[in-house]
């Protein structure tokens, strides 16, 4: 992309995919452009993939510069970001730094200049990082302000996983879910998606308070779920 480029514009849709691919190459955010003297192949930056994928000219782009091709787990994750930040919007944009505050009027253009594409560039990131506590936090005090000790030892239902962490000490997942206007939390082998609905049966064990609302929190043993159909 030409220096003196700067006002030239483009769809932030493709924008936006071209960020979710360069996050899938990188398997992450890479902020600084890593080049190796052995025979490794360079690391490109986020940004930089970007770029050069947006550049008019191959005078440009380096040699070693390899194209991105959009997957559709590039459009598909690129969908669940749309997602996220259509429901923070609908929560309210509240606390946001001077750069997300960027990010989210970037985000809602048709068209940005070349001067954005840095800031589309981390868009997954932030989603990921950032966006994501930031939704789940915002629904907790929504919708599960009043959770309470749950009394019934055995307990079925419907519940919705909004929070998700691997432990690596234990190998297993510890999720947050929604049951009844109840927060229960269980872990499991398995890795399932926040936003996924099961049908369940478990034990109620005991209760804790969340650590960022204060909110109970009812811990589930011996937890049998079923996908909703």
């Amino acid at each position: 992309m030409q220096v003196d480029d700067a006002q030239k514009t483009f769809d932030v849709s493709f924008v936006k995919l071209l960020a979710f691919a360069a996050t899938r190459i990188n398997s992450g955010y890479v902020k600084q452009t890593q080049r190796f003297s052995e025979n490794k192949p360079t690391v490109f930056s986020n940004k930089e993939i970007v770029q050069f994928a947006l550049a008019d000219s191959q005078a440009y782009v380096p040699s070693d510069f390899i194209m991105p091709k959009i997957t559709d787990e590039d459009r598909a994750a690129m969908a669940a970001a749309d997602l996220h930040m259509r429901r923070y919007t609908l929560l309210g944009l509240g606390d946001l730094t001077d750069f997300q505050a960027d990010m989210f009027e970037a985000y809602c253009q048709d068209n940005i200049t070349a001067k954005k594409v840095g800031i589309i560039a981390y868009l997954p990131t932030f989603v990921e990082r950032e966006l994501t506590d930031k939704i789940y936090k915002a629904r907790l005090k929504k919708e599960f302000s009043n959770s309470s000790a749950i009394k019934q030892k055995k307990i079925i239902g419907e519940l919705e996983i909004l929070k998700r962490v691997y432990s690596v000490n234990y190998e297993t997942f510890f999720y947050t879910a929604g049951f009844d206007g109840n927060l229960v939390m269980f872990s499991n082998k398995f890795e399932y998606k926040t936003g996924e609905v099961f049908g369940f049966r478990a034990n109620v064990k005991s209760q804790q308070t969340d650590s960022d609302t204060g909110f109970v929190v009812n811990k589930l043993n011996y937890i049998k779920l079923v996908r909703m159909d």
